[in-house]
């Protein structure tokens, strides 16, 4: 009953208003081929060009309902192809409004495992297993797959070139503590997070979540993990190096430094 008791008051706590905030959207008209919707989900971006709508992330629940009567608005008769940065549902929830269209997501997952985790009304139509290049009027669109366990066994994210803008799905999150179950590396973000200013002139970044912002987004999640690497191994630290992200949003025992800390010592124990 105790335990009953707590997780009914964390939830009201905590997980309640965190998906009120989660569910609230807000559309950026970034310029006139690029509109991104933020929130409501995972962050999600709609390009246009004269021959081709890209649509990046599917969102949940009600904005992604919403989110596909804007790509609807703005796409008219061009087709659509969909990319899926990953297969957690608040990325991947509207892919069911994107029936007969190209939907591409990480081919690192299988089929059953999308099915089992993100429902078969949502899965996609095409597995990415290295890089594509597509061209959009006079930008250059990569969709690059990491092929490495981060976030999730097949990361996915998506590089405008003309822009110098990545969609960097739940790789790169902008003052928020990351969720590191179900198979998710410390070490792995790391690896990542030194790969992609290797591989692109970023200069823009949409994190999974929170606002848009430069190459600082991607440094500070960065030193998050380096910092939360130092707690991990010197208890006297720990205590300032927490205190560092108390403005970030957090959750306890879920999203948290605190959590973070916890999944590096797990990983050293099963080495």
């Amino acid at each position: 009953l105790a335990l009953v008791v707590i997780g009914i008051t964390m939830y009201m706590i905590y997980v309640r208003p965190f998906m009120k905030k989660m569910e609230v959207t807000n559309l950026v008209q970034y310029d006139k081929e690029l509109t991104l919707v933020l929130g409501g989900g995972g962050n999600s971006g709609i390009l246009v060009s004269d021959s081709l709508v890209i649509v990046i992330d599917t969102k949940f629940h009600d904005a992604a309902e919403q989110l596909s009567k804007k790509v609807k608005e703005l796409s008219g008769n061009k087709p659509i192809l969909v990319i899926n940065t990953h297969f957690h549902p608040d990325h991947t929830g509207g892919n069911k409004f994107y029936k007969g269209k190209t939907i591409i997501a990480g081919g690192n997952y299988t089929k059953e495992f999308w099915i089992q985790e993100a429902d078969e009304d949502n899965l996609p139509t095409q597995w990415l297993k290295d890089r594509i290049d597509i061209k959009m009027g006079d930008d250059t669109v990569t969709l690059l797959n990491m092929a490495s366990n981060a976030h999730t066994a097949s990361d996915v994210v998506v590089y405008l070139h003309k822009r110098k803008m990545l969609f960097a799905g739940d790789l790169i999150l902008n003052k928020q503590a990351p969720v590191l179950m179900a198979g998710a590396d410390p070490e792995g973000y790391l690896s990542v997070l030194e790969i992609l200013p290797k591989q692109f002139d970023i200069q823009k970044i949409v994190p999974g979540h929170g606002a848009i912002g430069g190459i600082e987004i991607l440094n500070n999640f960065r030193q998050y993990f380096l910092d939360m690497n130092t707690a991990a191994n010197d208890e006297s630290k720990k205590e300032e190096l927490v205190a560092k992200y108390k403005d970030w949003v957090q959750m306890p025992v879920f999203m948290s430094p605190s959590a973070t800390i916890s999944a590096i010592k797990k990983k050293a124990q099963l080495k």
